[in-house]
């Protein structure tokens, strides 16, 4: 090898090291930029995108927690406080506690499907970012 000559100088290489051009152009680092930047933009859509499903996923636990709540309260009342109390139909709220996006009610009807049964029908709803969700779950108790 000559002194003063690398062997990365382009000019004096030989063989198929002569072919190869050195480094990277200023169109191909552009190029690649562009494939990264639209690679970080896809990723931080994405990240939106879960961190959206979330908190949603966080309220609807949240709501099933407290209509699971209500349902606990009545199946320990038993049937005959259940239907003493609360008239046969008629929407009672149930709101008490919860946090103020949320709201319950429950209906309770007597005699349904048959005598000496109770059909329980309890509601929670919400509203998350201008759209409202409502999880509604029935039970029956009975005489014992």
């Amino acid at each position: 090898m000559k002194k003063g000559f690398s062997t990365l100088d382009n000019k004096h290489a030989t063989g198929f090291m002569a072919k190869l051009p050195m480094g990277f152009t200023l169109t191909e680092f552009l190029v690649s930029m562009v494939v990264v930047a639209i690679g970080m933009l896809c990723l931080a859509s994405f990240m939106s995108i879960s961190r959206r499903s979330v908190i949603v996923n966080d309220m609807r636990s949240r709501g099933v927690e407290y209509l699971q709540e209500e349902m606990e309260l009545f199946e320990r009342l038993g049937y005959r406080t259940v239907v003493n109390s609360f008239h046969d139909g008629v929407q009672y709220d149930a709101s008490d506690g919860l946090p103020s996006e949320y709201s319950r009610w429950f209906l309770v009807y007597h005699d349904d499907p048959m005598p000496g049964m109770a059909r329980l029908q309890v509601s929670v709803s919400w509203t998350e970012q201008k759209r409202s969700w409502t999880i509604k779950m029935e039970t029956y108790l009975t005489r014992k």
